[in-house]
């Protein structure tokens, strides 16, 4: 029929573009908090990544940056955990840090874009490497850093806290420092515990500031984060 015949020659209805677009807040809401729930939920968000957490007012890469600056030398290498993106090197760039600066996350899609990431026609990351942060990271010489940086990341590895603090301390100078923030419900016992057995001091601790402020399942008191800097005890 001549109705028939309409229908296979008319255009294909477009998808709405909300629907094929990857829903972000869904996606975060309900991806698990292990090593294959960060992989999957990173590598399928890494082009809008950015975008979004501008939308939501994420400051926290720019809040770290700043702080450390208080810390170490702006020459000092740079260990940045759970990279993502770059936009936490980004910052660090920005905030003047002219140094080694080497991305470590266990999403490849999103080291992809930060390596290709530049400030000032430099490129950002000096160096970036993809793993499970919750375990050792073999290829890292002990002593390599002077500061190691953790945004957004730590709810990630909240099983695996003493390896975690085993880590930072390895790959630290001595007298060096991590800076981090982690959510206030997350500040477990494990938690303190796990930094005392590896001999770090907290040197600053802010109050409870918001971490994604424009994102309507992040408002409240459960979601607000604290910012740690702690330094590596001999």
């Amino acid at each position: 029929s001549k109705a028939d015949m309409a229908q296979a020659l008319a255009p294909p209805v477009p998808q709405s573009t909300a629907m094929s677009a990857f829903d972000a807040r869904e996606a975060l809401a309900t991806a698990p908090k292990n090593a294959e729930g960060a992989t999957k939920l990173y590598d399928d968000w890494a082009a809008s990544y950015d975008d979004t957490l501008i939308s939501w007012g994420y400051e926290a890469p720019k809040v770290t940056a700043e702080m450390l600056t208080k810390y170490i030398p702006l020459d000092g290498a740079i260990a940045d955990f759970g990279c993502g993106t770059g936009m936490s090197g980004t910052e660090m760039r920005n905030a003047g840090f002219t140094g080694e600066l080497v991305g470590f996350d266990i999403s490849g899609e999103s080291l992809k874009l930060a390596s290709e990431k530049f400030v000032n026609d430099k490129q950002v990351y000096t160096g970036t490497v993809q793993g499970d942060l919750s375990k050792p990271l073999d290829t890292t010489a002990d002593a390599t850093f002077q500061a190691v940086a953790c945004v957004g990341t730590l709810s990630y590895l909240h099983e695996s806290y003493q390896t975690v603090f085993a880590e930072w301390r390895r790959v630290l100078k001595e007298g060096g420092v991590c800076i981090f923030t982690h959510k206030g419900a997350r500040q477990t016992e494990d938690f303190f515990k796990a930094m005392a057995d590896h001999k770090f001091e907290v040197v600053e601790k802010t109050d409870p500031m918001p971490y994604l402020p424009k994102n309507p399942d992040y408002v409240g008191p459960d979601h607000l984060i604290t910012y740690f800097v702690l330094k590596r005890g001999a």
